[in-house]
């Protein structure tokens, strides 16, 4: 990406953020499975693209609230600017076509780093738990 598409991709971030509502995190969940589509044509990224997918869907859930709103509306955003066709790199171009997406996810990585971190070890204490209950019930 050039220095011009990086400071369009940073302007949509930026613009986008703010103009997320509520409602919005319903959109986003409902096009799950395109976005499920293309994480796989995203390939090395993907791991945090999951990640994120999963904070958003517990916090819709309301098992996860430790999350501040700009995060929430900045992952809203970013999964809706994957979707979209409308892009500073259109995705039909080889190779390049995602390139403006997956930097957008870097904005959200990049900016709220510490609170993606503080989901993911809750996540992994839930996840813990789990195993714990299942050791315990498999002991009876």
């Amino acid at each position: 990406m050039n220095e011009q598409q990086e400071a369009e991709v940073t302007r949509r971030f930026t613009e986008g953020t703010s103009s997320v509502e509520a409602g919005d995190v319903d959109k986003v969940i409902g096009k799950e499975n395109k976005v499920f589509s293309l994480f796989q044509k995203i390939g090395s990224r993907a791991q945090d693209f999951k990640l994120l997918w999963n904070l958003l869907k517990d916090y819709k859930n309301g098992e996860y609230s430790a999350v501040p709103w700009k995060l929430v509306a900045a992952i809203v955003f970013a999964f809706l600017y994957l979707v979209s066709p409308i892009d500073a790199i259109p995705d039909f171009i080889p190779v390049l076509g995602l390139t403006d997406d997956v930097s957008v996810f870097g904005l959200v990585i990049a900016g709220f780093g510490a609170e993606i971190e503080d989901y993911k070890a809750w996540r992994d204490s839930q996840n813990a738990l789990l195993c714990e209950d299942a050791g315990g019930e498999e002991e009876k």
